[in-house]
């Protein structure tokens, strides 16, 4: 398949646009549904609080579990493409992150749902380098190239505006959806579940469009005629690739270093020690320890629990259905509904019979659920009480991602543009690097600290700054690899040196260096090092750009 200037983009030239456009969108729109659905879903599916240290123990080794599992994975996703195909391995990594969320929302263990989200995270990987080997490869014309390249992978920061306006649309109607079947034990009508549903969408628009688009001309043409070298791990650290292979491997690792080591902790690490809420933070402390001491009063309990959980038939389901009336009981006393409140009154007490009967002779059994329900209503009474302050905290956090993501939109876009100038490729990317040594220590350690309003700012174009690199290696990588090796070494660079190395930043940011720095509050830790972090990988992309090589002026014939 040929183009030129010259010529108009026929239809199977815009619908592969298309499906480009929808497989980085929703590689990020799988990728962030973790910050909305991960709490939720292992607090239910653990069944105890949020706020339990159990919740962020799972929620953290889910990360650098996926993480890994995209680095490594992901690798052979890359060999995978040079072996079988451009177009082939991508529709079926783009089916893999499609599908995967649908196994995670109707997961009943915890172990499922955490295997389903790697699962996730292995196809967003291997379709990111998928996609733009086979667009390289699609629009040979160098400049027509860097066009596709370019506007489509903008949409990649849409994804992460578009999946928290549908995760917001279902957090409001998730009460009216259809239920889902599960067992009784779980709440049948789980927002994160819906959320997870919503996946899906990607792999009903490729199916339909896929069939009327061409795989890569010149990869088909040399596996036909047998002159199609086989892909090699090794053949990356030859001499004459084995610069550009780990050059474009540190780079990429920055780029996510600084994207997870400092920009993903904003909202949720950052943002609560914004001036702006300093009687928030007054207001919730003594309420967070209060919850710390309850959750660990839980724990106490739940071994004696579960242990009847075993012993007594029936307990398990008895048990998770008087949490679900406590539940609603608790949302009909809000919404002052009495006659729902009467109704439940009624539900419950039938079950308190139930209950009595079932533990007939074990009075250490009802004595243990009666302490879990109890310290179970503390937890969420102090829950109500943190949820006025926590909403405000939650709000400047929002926003703060609103205008990071829309930094990250402009970052794209602007790269777009500036790759059809006659700027040298490290010249491009250190108009990217560069600024982005100054913003990062200004950012965190001064704007931080002057109102969130200037916060918002610095966080909007930190995000401009980083996001736009992506779009970069997007076009440059499928230039510097042979053909053959293409797929191999594009994912080397973007899933071993980015996705699991670099987001190890955020494991650095806040379990190394933020607990170095004493006499600061636990914002202001993650902020300060947060800013050495971005700062010090920018230093070591700045001096990387140096030894990065230019891509030869090649066609697809290489």
């Amino acid at each position: 398949m040929t183009d030129s200037p010259a010529t108009r983009f026929t239809t199977t030239q815009w619908l592969i646009c298309l499906i480009a456009a929808i497989g980085f969108l929703f590689d990020t729109y799988e990728l962030l549904m973790t910050p909305l659905v991960g709490v939720p879903a292992i607090a239910e599916l653990l069944q105890v609080p949020p706020n339990n240290p159990l919740v962020t123990l799972w929620t953290g080794r889910m990360l650098w579990m996926s993480a890994l599992c995209g680095g490594v994975f992901g690798l052979l996703g890359g060999w995978l493409i040079d072996r079988f195909g451009r177009k082939r391995i991508m529709a079926a990594s783009i089916f893999v992150y499609s599908l995967s969320p649908v196994a995670a929302a109707m997961s009943t263990s915890l172990g499922a749902f955490v295997f389903f989200r790697c699962t996730t995270f292995i196809g967003v990987c291997v379709e990111f380098v998928a996609a733009i080997t086979w667009l390289a490869e699609l629009f040979p014309d160098a400049r027509r190239k860097k066009i596709v390249l370019g506007s489509t992978q903008a949409f990649a920061s849409i994804g992460g505006l578009l999946v928290t306006g549908v995760n917001a649309w279902i957090v409001a109607h998730a009460n009216t959806l259809p239920g889902l079947p599960l067992p009784e034990i779980f709440n049948a009508h789980a927002t994160w579940r819906y959320t997870l549903f919503t996946g899906l969408a990607p792999a009903i628009l490729i199916a339909f469009l896929l069939p009327f688009v061409p795989e890569s001309q010149i990869w088909r043409e040399r596996r036909q005629a047998g002159t199609l070298k086989r892909p090699s791990f090794g053949e990356l650290f030859a001499p004459e690739l084995r610069r550009v292979t780990l050059v474009t491997a540190l780079l990429s690792a920055c780029a996510y270093a600084a994207a997870f080591g400092a920009l993903q902790l904003t909202p949720l690490r950052i943002a609560p020690g914004l001036p702006e809420l300093a009687e928030q933070r007054k207001a919730l402390a003594p309420l967070r320890a209060e919850a710390t001491q309850l959750n660990t009063n839980l724990l106490a309990v739940m071994p004696a629990f579960h242990q009847a959980e075993k012993d007594v038939p029936g307990f398990a389901a008895l048990a998770a259905e008087r949490a679900k009336v406590r539940i609603a009981q608790r949302a009909a006393r809000k919404a002052d509904n009495k006659e729902q409140l009467a109704a439940l009154a009624a539900k419950f007490s039938a079950l308190e019979t139930n209950l009595v009967q079932l533990t007939e002779g074990k009075p250490d059994v009802k004595k243990t659920l009666a302490e879990r329900e109890r310290l179970m209503k503390l937890i969420g009474d102090n829950r109500d009480a943190q949820e006025p302050f926590d909403n405000a905290v939650k709000a400047r956090g929002n926003t703060l991602q609103f205008y990071q993501e829309t930094g990250g939109l402009l970052g794209r876009i602007l790269l777009a543009v500036l790759l059809l100038t006659a700027i040298a490729h490290r010249a491009l990317l250190r108009l990217f690097v560069v600024p982005g040594l100054a913003l990062f220590p200004v950012t965190y350690w001064m704007l931080y600290h002057e109102s969130a309003a200037a916060m918002q700012w610095g966080i909007f174009l930190c995000g401009l700054m980083v996001v736009s690199q992506f779009s970069y290696f997007g076009e440059y990588l499928p230039k510097v690899f042979p053909l053959h090796l293409r797929g191999t070494g594009g994912s080397f660079a973007t899933n071993v040196g980015g996705r699991m190395i670099g987001t190890s930043a955020a494991f650095l940011t806040t379990n190394i260096i933020a607990p170095m720095i004493t006499g600061k509050s636990t914002y202001d830790q993650v902020a300060i090092a947060a800013g050495i972090v971005g700062t010090a990988v920018f230093v070591i992309a700045l001096v990387a750009t140096f030894f990065l090589p230019a891509p030869k002026e090649q066609t697809n014939e290489k």
